[in-house]
């Protein structure tokens, strides 16, 4: 891919808001394609394959209860829901966030990849209560059973911001911390409620990152744009994945947000399927023409 920098160096150098030698890169695909390159090219195949500059390290996932899952076209569909009231939930028991087991990928990842940026993976508490109840039972039950729910997902936190000082204890470039909040038109939930259930159970893992001086990457489908300024000014957010061009202007939030925030992701991920390879070389050079500029 060219270049004179490690991959590492050039995330680091882009995630600090300093120009790079190239912008760096990495990709995602359906989950069924993914497989298949996997089986084609080995493990990691992104970086050993096709050059990516970044790996993500998913495994320092604890084993959190789950409700009863089936999978169907490549999806996996809850049968059953873990339990019905949110009192039965205060009695399940927790991962435990020190189990070495955990970190063995992390830590290959870092032994195997050392010129790669490492960024460790920690879904937050809206993805894993949404594996427990259907997600549109959930932001009921937020109305009629608020204390019960914001008590789970204190006690989801906790783990999670366990296993962030683990992980940031280790050489990693970012932490990734993900949570789905949006839709194509806006916020799953109301401000009110984000700021009663969600942002402290960020904040709590973020500022783990923070204390170890490690950048924090953020992960949210749909159009975020209402909580830009959350995740920039009160979270300390350095990259927001995917920042979807089609729900949200790229340029609006270069010009807001340079040199605080910045963009992992940037691609129309709603529609490049349906593109033509010269409509997505044209789609990458657009965003890198807009945002590529300074790092970030």
């Amino acid at each position: 891919m060219g270049g004179s920098m490690t991959s590492r160096e050039r995330v680091e150098r882009a995630i600090r808001f300093e120009q790079p030698d190239r912008v760096p890169f990495n990709f995602w695909l359906d989950r069924r394609r993914m497989a298949e390159l996997e089986a084609q090219h080995g493990p990691e195949f992104r970086v050993r394959h096709f050059g990516a500059d970044v790996i993500e390290s998913y495994a320092c996932f604890p084993a959190f209860p789950m409700a009863e899952h089936a999978m169907r076209d490549g999806t996996s569909w809850m049968v059953r829901e873990l339990f019905e009231d949110w009192r039965e939930a205060l009695a399940l028991p927790m991962p435990d966030p020190n189990d070495p087991a955990l970190y063995a990928q992390l830590d290959r990842h870092l032994a195997e990849f050392s010129d790669c940026a490492i960024i460790a993976n920690s879904p937050n508490v809206l993805t894993i209560a949404e594996l427990m109840k259907r997600q549109e039972n959930l932001y009921v039950d937020m109305l009629t059973q608020p204390e019960e729910v914001a008590a789970m997902f204190d006690r989801i936190s906790d783990v999670m911001a366990a296993v962030a000082e683990n992980v940031c204890k280790r050489d990693i470039t970012a932490l990734y911390v993900q949570d789905d909040i949006a839709f194509n038109k806006g916020l799953l939930v109301s401000m009110d409620i984000a700021r009663t259930f969600v942002f402290p159970n960020w904040r709590k893992v973020m500022d783990v990152a923070h204390a170890h001086g490690k950048p924090v990457f953020f992960h949210t489908d749909g159009k975020c744009d209402d909580i830009w300024e959350v995740l920039a000014d009160e979270l300390g957010v350095r990259m927001l994945n995917p920042l979807q061009p089609e729900l949200q202007s790229i340029d609006e939030f270069k010009a807001r947000y340079h040199g605080r925030m910045g963009i992992y992701g940037g691609i129309q991920t709603g529609r490049i399927h349906l593109m033509t390879p010269a409509e997505i070389r044209a789609h990458v050079r657009d965003l890198f023409d807009k945002a590529g500029a300074g790092g970030g």
